[in-house]
Formats: C-alpha cells, sequence, structure tokens
C-alpha cells in the first residue's frame, strides 16, 4: 500500500485489476471516492459515476442488503473501523462476493472524519470453494443410499 497527499492508504496495484480497489468515505458530507477498480467492481467504467451512499446501497445482494445498511448506519453514527463480507451485484447483473476492510480517517487534528479501506472481489475463489461443497453433498448423498440400502438389509 501507498499513501496519497491526504495520508490515506491506497493498495498498489498488485493483482488482477478488478480483484483490489480502495475507498473513502466522509462522514459530515456522505461522500464516497472509489479507486477505478472498485468502479470496475461495481460495473462502472472508471471515471463515468460518482459514487453515493444510495448507489452503494443499491448495488447490494437483496440478502445482504439489510446487514450492509444496519453496518453502514453504525460506522456513521459511532465513527468506526468495520469489516463486513457480502455481495453485491454490478450493473450486467453479475454477483461478486466481496470482502471489505475499513479503518478509520482521521482529520490533521486527529478527529474522525470518515472511513477508507479495501474492496476484495472474492468470487473466483467462492466459485472453488462451491465447487468443493457441491462435491462433498454428491459424495454423501451417494454414500447415504449404499447406507440406507444396508439399514434395509
Amino acid at each position: 500500500m501507498s499513501v496519497d497527499s491526504e495520508g490515506a492508504a491506497e493498495p498498489s496495484s498488485t493483482g488482477s485489476a478488478q480483484s483490489l480497489g480502495w475507498f473513502r468515505y466522509f462522514f459530515d458530507d456522505d461522500r464516497w471516492e472509489w479507486s477505478p477498480e472498485v468502479q470496475a467492481m461495481h460495473g462502472y467504467e472508471p471515471g463515468t459515476v460518482v459514487p453515493t451512499t444510495d448507489l452503494v446501497l443499491s448495488h447490494k445482494h437483496p440478502d445482504d442488503y439489510h446487514q450492509v445498511a444496519t453496518t453502514l448506519e453504525g460506522v456513521r453514527r459511532h465513527r468506526r473501523a468495520f469489516s463486513t463480507r457480502h455481495r453485491i451485484i454490478d450493473t450486467t447483473g453479475a454477483v461478486h462476493h466481496v470482502l471489505v476492510v475499513a479503518d478509520t480517517l482521521a482529520d490533521d487534528g486527529g478527529a474522525v472524519i470518515g472511513t477508507h479501506g479495501v474492496y476484495v472481489d472474492i468470487s473466483p475463489h467462492q466459485r472453488h470453494v462451491n465447487d468443493e461443497i457441491s462435491a462433498a453433498v454428491a459424495e454423501i448423498a451417494e454414500n447415504r443410499a449404499v447406507i440406507e440400502q444396508a439399514k434395509g438389509m
């Protein structure tokens, strides 16, 4: 990670273009900043959208919306760091499993003015885990038939 002119950490550009990106959120004016990578995760060409809280929440998977909205409200109210794992739906309808890890963002006087951190798209890893779970369930189902047959003897 490098540090920008405002003293906020920005991740280096390692990994794939869309797997890691940074964001900043400023409490008082409800203002967001997204790196080009986070914009791309959400399906936008870099520089084509100004993120807002409504836009951020509009991309949350319906099953994760309440959890993320509640987390965000707590972050604003208590001015604290956070982390979450949830799904976002990009502009094409593709689902991305993401980890978001954030720390507090302070001004020169030390007052907490926002939060900043990273989005990590773990979708490729999630697909691998889902494949392993599916294979394990199939194996259990196959073995269950043999067990049921033996129980009937």
